[in-house]
C-alpha cells in the first residue's frame, strides 16, 4: 500500500468514526439523539416493555411522526405518535390506547423523532449494568488474568530451560545389577499426592466447561424480558328462561281459565297471552355490566314472507339480569296471515309466530370490553285454531348463550422442563448457583492441581498421572535411547502398553519406558532453586547412549537426537 492509499484509507475511517459519533452523540452532552427505554404497552405492538428507542432532533414534526416528549402532568418523558394539531400544540396518542394525551407538546418541547428501535435494548442494558452481571464478569476477569499469567510464567521457564546448554555424564561400568537404592521418590508436589493434583485438574477443566454453559445461560435467562403476555378467553354465559301466562273461558280445555306454559293456547278460548323472558347474565371476572332487553313479536309464512307485529317495553339491567314481556295477540297474528294469503293468492297454514329477545349487553372481562351475543328466540306453530310450541317444552324455553372474550394479562415469564413449569426467577437463581457452583469447583481444581515447582516435569506427570508411577531406583536393560521431549515419551509407552516409570531426584527427573533389549528414557534438568545451586554449563551430549545389560542407570542431560 502506498503512502497515499493509506492516507486515504486512515482518513476515511476518521471521517466514518466521526460521522458515526456526530449521529449518535447523545443529546445530555450537545448532541441531538435522545435515548429512551420503552415501558408499559401503550405503544404495542411497534414497542413492547424493556425496548431503547433512539430520536433525532428534526426541523419540523408532522402527523404520523412517533415523537418523544416531557410530559407536564405526568412528570415523565412520553413517546406517542402525533395524530393532529390544534392551536394549542400537537395532539399526541399510544398507538394501543383509545384516548388522547392531555398535554399539547409544541416543538421546543419535543425532543425527537423516532430513528432507530432495539427490542429488548432495555433489558440487555439493564443485565449489564446488574451487579451478578459485573460480579460474574469481573470474576471471570480474574481468572483470564490469572491463567494468563502463569502461562506466561511457565512460557519463560520453559524458555530459561531451552536456553541452558544440556549435559551428560560418561558411562561407567560396575559389577552389580541395580543402582544402589536413592532416596524415597517424592509422591507429592506441595504435599498434595500427584494423582489428586490431576484429578484436581481435570475437574477443574469439567467445571470451566460448566460455568461457561451456565454462563452464556444466565446472561440469555437474564436478557429474556421477565414477563410475556398470556392470551386465553373467557365465557361469558347469558341464560334465558321464556314462560307465558293468560287466561281464558273456564271449561273442559281450560278448567281454571288460566294459560299456564306449557299449554297449547287455543286462539278461541285464550282472552289474552304474555309471553316473558329472565335473562341472567354470568361469567368468571364479569364487571361493569350493562344494557337492556326488549321482547319483539313477528310472523313468518312458510312461502318466506315475514311481518313485525309489536314489541314489549325496553328493561334495564340491574345487576347482570333482567326480566321483559310482551303481549301476543294470536287473532291479530292471524289476521294479518291471512291478509297477506288474500294478497298472494295463497293458503293459509304452517305460520311460525316468533318472540325475539333483543338485548344490547356489555361489560368486562379482566378489563377487556366484551358485547354479549343475542340470546336464542321462541318459536309458535300457528294456525287457524292454536298455537303450539315448536319443540320440546324443556329445549325451547330454556337458552343459554356464551360469548367468548378473549383476555390477555402480563405475566412472569415461565419455562416448560420435563414436563414441568419452571418461573423465569427460580431459573435465573438456578443458573447463577450453578455458575457460582462451578466457578467455586474450578478454583478448588485448579488449587489442588496448583504446582509449586511448575518445571515440565510437573506438568508432564500431572498430564499423564495415570500412565506413570514413581520409583526409588531403577536399572537400564540393554540399550539407553534418550528421546529428544517427554511426550515423544509417553507415546512410547501408549505403543508399547506400558507404564512410565518416574524417578524424582535432588537435582533431575528421569522418565523410562522399559522395554525387553532397550530402555528409552528422558531426564528433565531441575530448577537452580530446586538444586539450591546455579545451573553448571554442560557440553551437549552424544546422539545416543549404549550400556551393557549391568550398567546402572546414568543421568545425562537432554539428548536431542533419534536413534533407529
Amino acid at each position: 500500500m502506498t503512502a497515499a492509499s493509506r492516507v486515504a484509507s486512515t482518513s476515511a475511517a476518521a471521517a466514518l468514526v466521526l460521522a458515526t459519533l456526530w449521529l449518535f452523540w447523545p443529546q445530555s452532552l450537545g448532541g441531538g439523539t435522545t435515548y429512551v427505554t420503552t415501558y408499559g404497552t401503550s405503544m404495542e405492538p411497534g414497542f413492547s416493555s424493556g425496548d431503547i428507542a433512539v430520536l433525532s432532533e428534526a426541523a419540523a414534526y408532522s402527523v404520523g411522526d412517533v415523537v418523544a416528549y416531557r410530559s407536564e402532568s405526568l412528570n415523565t418523558i412520553v413517546m406517542h405518535r402525533i395524530v393532529s394539531a390544534d392551536a394549542e400544540g400537537f395532539v399526541t396518542q399510544g398507538d394501543n390506547n383509545a384516548w388522547l394525551d392531555q398535554d399539547r407538546p409544541t416543538d421546543e418541547d419535543i425532543l425527537g423523532t423516532l430513528f432507530l428501535r432495539i427490542p429488548n435494548g432495555g433489558h440487555v442494558l439493564d443485565t449489564l449494568t446488574s451487579p451478578w452481571t459485573l460480579g460474574v464478569v469481573g470474576l471471570a476477569t480474574l481468572l483470564v488474568v490469572g491463567s494468563a499469567k502463569a502461562g506466561k510464567e511457565r512460557r519463560g521457564r520453559r524458555s530459561r530451560r531451552r536456553r541452558a546448554p544440556a549435559f551428560t555424564m560418561p558411562s561407567f561400568s560396575a559389577p552389580s545389577l541395580s543402582v544402589p537404592a536413592l532416596p524415597v521418590p517424592r509422591l507429592t508436589s506441595g504435599d498434595i499426592p500427584v494423582l489428586v493434583r490431576a484429578r484436581g485438574r481435570q475437574v477443574a477443566v469439567a467445571a470451566g466447561s460448566v460455568a461457561l454453559v451456565a454462563a452464556l445461560a444466565a446472561a440469555a435467562l437474564f436478557v429474556v424480558p421477565s414477563t410475556e403476555s398470556s392470551t386465553d378467553s373467557v365465557a361469558v354465559t347469558e341464560r334465558g328462561t321464556f314462560s307465558y301466562s293468560g287466561t281464558a273461558a273456564r271449561g273442559t280445555t281450560y278448567p281454571s281459565g288460566v294459560v299456564e306454559t306449557g299449554d297449547t293456547v287455543w286462539t278461541k278460548l285464550a282472552d289474552s297471552l304474555t309471553v316473558s323472558y329472565a335473562s341472567d347474565v354470568s361469567g368468571p371476572g364479569v364487571a361493569d355490566l350493562q344494557g337492556v332487553v326488549r321482547l319483539d313479536v313477528s310472523i313468518e309464512a312458510p312461502d318466506g314472507w315475514s311481518a313485525y307485529l309489536n314489541s314489549g317495553p325496553v328493561v334495564p339491567l340491574q345487576d347482570g339480569a333482567a326480566t321483559a314481556s310482551v303481549a301476543v295477540d294470536a287473532t291479530a297474528a292471524t289476521s294479518v296471515l291471512d291478509e297477506h294469503y288474500a294478497e298472494v293468492g295463497g293458503s293459509g297454514g304452517g305460520a311460525i309466530l316468533r318472540i325475539t329477545p333483543t338485548a344490547a349487553i356489555s361489560g368486562t372481562v379482566q378489563g377487556n370490553r366484551f358485547e354479549a351475543k343475542g340470546p336464542e328466540t321462541l318459536a309458535f306453530a300457528l294456525d287457524s285454531t292454536a298455537l303450539r310450541l315448536a319443540g320440546e317444552a324443556d329445549v325451547v324455553l330454556n337458552t343459554t348463550t356464551e360469548t367468548e372474550v378473549a383476555t390477555g394479562e402480563v405475566v412472569a415469564r415461565s419455562f416448560a422442563v420435563a414436563g414441568a413449569t419452571v418461573p423465569i426467577g427460580l431459573a435465573r437463581g438456578l443458573a447463577v448457583l450453578v455458575l457460582a457452583l462451578a466457578v467455586a469447583v474450578a478454583a478448588g481444581g485448579a488449587w489442588l492441581s496448583r504446582s509449586r515447582r511448575g518445571d515440565a516435569a510437573d506438568e508432564f506427570v500431572l498430564r499423564h498421572a495415570d500412565r506413570i508411577v514413581p520409583v526409588a531406583a531403577f536399572a537400564t536393560a540393554g540399550t539407553v535411547i534418550d528421546v529428544s521431549d517427554a511426550e515423544s515419551l509417553h507415546r512410547v509407552a501408549e505403543r508399547f502398553d506400558t507404564v512410565v516409570l518416574h524417578h524424582a531426584g535432588e537435582d533431575e527427573d528421569t522418565f523410562a519406558v522399559r522395554d525387553v533389549d532397550a530402555t528409552y528414557r528422558f531426564v528433565v534438568p531441575g530448577s537452580p532453586a530446586r538444586r539450591g545451586k546455579p545451573p553448571v554449563p554442560a557440553p551437549r551430549a552424544s546422539a545416543a547412549y549404549v550400556d551393557d545389560y549391568t550398567t546402572p542407570l546414568p543421568r545425562p542431560g537432554r539428548l536431542r537426537s533419534r536413534v533407529a
